[in-house]
């Protein structure tokens, strides 16, 4: 996989289409659209470098705690007119109180009601009773990213660990959520340690990788770090995809400033799924702009999130199962 990596920038369309090609196969031409919802912003106690929510960093972000109900079900019938299946309830926090759970669980509760939308939750460091506590509400997947590459991880944040990261990832798959589990690309990592990322992430076999590009917030420890190229954006999409090939890719945060009217390619470099609308502090763009550019390149919405996984099996391939299968790819791990 390396080698393929260190393939020169300017053979780069050469990668873009082997990386669609394998998104075809395994996923077909499908495009998933999730919005998210900001429940809780500012004041975390973390501090993650990147993140203008900490309470450790001057950003002039708004504080606020949980909204009201009413807000959140704006919000998820929003989600639903646009034309997206999921719905995504994200809090700045290091991990959800007994409180604060249970907001979520009712939130929760109500938009299911409302809309019947896919609701997925990022609420921080979970212990096995909070997930089984999501899970029994409906809570299909669970986002917690493991944000940057292992090797570079200590630079990013201080105040929780890599390996507590992972360990929430698994808590939220034993209790029977699927798992959005991706990361921020343009961290001053390496393009090895991109790749070295990629396989970190495989081998929590997510079922949803968001991909976002680092747009330096003012303010953070990266707020002056030089964001990386279109071109490297995209090569990072495509490698992902290669060493992901099952996942929804999902562009998220930094898309529109990274890619700018390249977001199309980063569709056909392997992404099959967008955040629609505004991101937790910085805006996006509207869900019709979305859409009229899938109708443009012929990727209809997903109807849903849809059933079943690939698997790797004993000889070290991806497959679906069998009524889904339509090809597999042998994995190599370097």
């Amino acid at each position: 996989m390396l080698a393929i990596a260190n393939l020169p920038l300017d053979e780069l369309i050469d990668l873009i289409a082997l990386a669609h090609r394998v998104r075809l196969a395994y996923c077909g031409n499908e495009v998933e659209l999730e919005s998210l919802i900001n429940a809780k912003s500012g004041a975390c106690p973390e501090d993650c470098a990147f993140c203008s929510q900490s309470v450790k960093f001057d950003t002039g972000v708004e504080v606020y705690a949980f909204l009201d109900l009413d807000e959140v079900l704006d919000a998820a019938r929003a989600t639903k007119d646009a034309g997206a299946t999921q719905f995504c309830i994200v809090v700045a926090v290091r991990g959800p109180s007994e409180r604060l759970l249970a907001k979520v669980i009712e939130a929760v509760n109500a938009v299911h009601a409302e809309t019947g939308l896919e609701v997925a939750c990022s609420l921080g460091l979970l212990t096995p009773e909070h997930a089984a506590r999501l899970a029994a509400a409906g809570v299909r997947r669970y986002n917690h990213n493991l944000e940057a590459p292992r090797a570079v991880f200590p630079q990013i944040c201080t105040t929780h660990s890599w390996e507590d990261r992972v360990a929430t990832a698994q808590i939220a798959i034993d209790a029977g959520m699927e798992l959005c589990c991706g990361g921020i690309i343009g961290m001053g990592e390496t393009l090895e340690q991109r790749v070295d990322f990629a396989f970190e992430l495989a081998a929590l076999n997510p079922a949803e990788v968001p991909i976002n590009l680092l747009d330096p917030r003012p303010g953070t420890p990266m707020g002056d770090l030089e964001p990386i190229s279109a071109r490297e954006a995209l090569q990072a999409i495509a490698l992902f995809r290669l060493v992901l090939p099952s996942a929804w890719l999902r562009l998220a945060g930094g898309r529109e400033r990274i890619l700018g009217e390249l977001q199309g390619m980063g569709l056909l470099a392997g992404a099959n799924a967008l955040i629609v609308g505004n991101y937790l502090t910085t805006g996006g763009r509207s869900a019709d702009e979305d859409i009229a550019l899938l109708d443009a390149l012929g990727m209809p919405v997903a109807d849903g999130p849809g059933e079943g996984r690939f698997v790797i099996d004993a000889t070290g391939t991806y497959k679906l199962p069998a009524k889904q299968a339509r090809s597999s790819i042998p994995v190599t791990t370097a």
